[in-house]
């Protein structure tokens, strides 16, 4: 039983198949309707091309500039057994999103013009540089324009061109004897001129689109993805129907996010130096009142010059008293650290890294703060709102707070205990100057606190010229390894789908026809076989 129903369905799809090839002029008609198509679209579709760059994220080091400072903070890490590196580590999700946001794809747009399409009438392809005219605004007018405008542009003689404006505003038609001029608009004043390097105008179509419209049609197109996944380099791609158009894209983008960069790190580096400008002058200020007093004093007491009983100890605890110095010297540190650091109006402010190589761990804790910190203003320049990524950042940034002021306190208690420990070794050797004058003693307690301010006012000089070197010195985030460059063959039009639609085509249609055909006639014979 089984095997007659094979046979009867294998019978009647032959039926079929033979049904089908009497009907060979539909698949041959098909065949030459999808030759034409085909045709079509590869003559009519505009050749898209692929761009690709390669560039490699580089770490930042220290808070401003390569070296600068990074040696003192890793020899003291390592003294304090905690490492050594002070390198920002590159997240590369993060750098992703930068390099595809809105606000570097509209700096890229607003300076490549692209956000103005210049179409003939008729034309699938949009022109880039070889336009007849030009339509110019300063960036402020075209980011205030937030629906399409519709610009038509007509030569109607020598002296005579018609301009003609529409948008959901409205409609204006102006009538301009020569160019550049000025076209007043609906978003702001427009100037049309003629393009040098462009074609002979005598009919424009000009399309002006939200800045915003564009650049979040051109991150879909936009594919920026590492090499490897334990790559700090980034294979960047993306599609255009002009070649030189898609070149200036990526190198114009990559352009944008090194100047952002380094516009981050200049602007903290500005914020560093107004701290110690400030710190300098106080300390100065200190500097000249001890001078002073130093000065009274010998007056006062007549002191022209150590005596020999005083210089020979003072020989012997030479090497404890500098000790003490550099100690003290340290702690008065610690405490401008400790004071700016508890400043609530310093909560997200980059901790000048000031600390010597005696501070303790508070250095490295520093450090890491800082990176944190440059890290969240990176970020919070290029995503808004109640982002995850933003949430997480600021929690880091909170626990790394909070490991700093544990890190400050042990460093102060670690270098009042060495402080106190070595007062009290001098003043066992002090004791043996019994019989010296106390206006001696005291003033050597006076030029130990000069002492004390010229090694202070050392350290924040030279950081604050560490730190105007910064300033002058461009490093690029992301350092171009292939410039951006046109692949070898066109993505499209592609011959593989013109002729996979070919055989589809051919196949399927006539199929469908004639299904169609079939059941129509049978529904009309029905319908006419139907009593009525």
């Amino acid at each position: 039983m089984e095997s007659k129903d094979l046979d009867k369905e294998t019978l009647e799809l032959k039926t079929i198949i033979i049904g089908y090839l009497h009907q060979w002029k539909y698949f041959l008609g098909a065949f030459l309707v999808s030759i034409v198509l085909a045709y079509l679209y590869l003559s009519i579709y505009p050749r898209t091309y692929e761009v690709f760059a390669l560039i490699q994220l580089q770490e930042d080091k220290g808070l401003g500039v390569e070296g600068i400072g990074s040696g003192e903070v890793t020899s003291l890490m390592k003294s304090f057994g905690l490492g050594g590196g002070s390198s920002v580590r590159i997240n590369i999700d993060d750098e992703r999103m930068i390099l595809t946001s809105n606000e570097l794809f509209r700096k890229m747009i607003l300076d490549l013009g692209i956000q103005v399409a210049y179409t003939k009438p008729y034309s699938l392809y949009r022109m880039y540089q070889d336009s007849p005219v030009v339509l110019k605004a300063d960036s402020s007018t075209f980011m205030r324009v937030d629906e399409e405008l519709n610009i038509s542009v007509i030569r109607k003689g020598e002296n005579r061109i018609e301009v003609t404006a529409k948008s959901d505003l409205g409609k204006k038609n102006m009538i301009v004897s020569s160019l550049p001029a000025e076209l007043d608009f609906f978003y702001g004043t427009f100037i049309l001129d003629y393009n040098p390097s462009g074609e002979k105008l005598d009919k424009i179509d000009i399309l002006v689109q939200p800045v915003s419209w564009i650049a979040e049609d051109l991150e879909r197109g936009f594919l920026v993805e590492p090499s490897t996944k334990a790559s700090n380099v980034l294979e960047m791609t993306c599609k255009d129907h002009v070649e030189q158009r898609g070149i200036d894209k990526l190198s114009k983008l990559i352009y944008y996010y090194n100047e952002d960069a380094n516009s981050f790190k200049k602007e903290e580096a500005y914020k560093t130096m107004a701290f110690l400008d400030e710190r300098i002058g106080l300390v100065m200020s200190e500097l000249t009142n001890i001078e002073f007093t130093i000065e009274e004093y010998k007056l006062k007491n007549k002191i022209i010059a150590l005596e020999s009983d005083i210089i020979f100890i003072a020989e012997q605890i030479k090497e404890l008293q500098t000790k003490i110095i550099e100690t003290e010297a340290q702690y008065q540190v610690v405490n401008i650290i400790d004071m700016y650091v508890k400043d609530p109006e310093n909560k997200y402010s980059l901790v000048p890294q000031i600390l010597t190589q005696s501070s303790g761990e508070g250095a490295s804790s520093l450090t890491l703060y800082n990176e944190a910190l440059l890290e969240r203003t990176r970020i919070l320049q290029n995503l808004k709102g109640d982002n995850p990524i933003i949430t997480k950042i600021n929690n880091q940034v909170d626990q790394l707070r909070k490991n700093v002021y544990l890190s400050i306190e042990n460093a102060k208690k670690t270098i009042e205990f060495t402080l106190s420990d070595l007062k009290i070794k001098e003043k066992l050797l002090l004791d043996k100057l019994g019989e010296v004058p106390s206006q001696e003693r005291v003033y050597i307690d006076y030029r130990r606190q000069q002492e004390i301010f010229q090694a202070v006012y050392v350290i924040l000089l030279q950081k604050r010229e560490e730190t105007a070197l910064s300033i002058g010195i461009d490093r690029q985030k992301a350092r171009i390894i292939d410039t951006p460059y046109i692949k070898r063959k066109p993505v499209a039009p592609r011959k593989l789908y013109a002729g996979l639609f070919m055989i589809v085509f051919t196949l399927l249609m006539p199929v469908i026809v004639l299904f169609l055909k079939k059941h129509m006639l049978e529904l009309i014979s029905a319908y006419k076989n139907t009593p009525k």
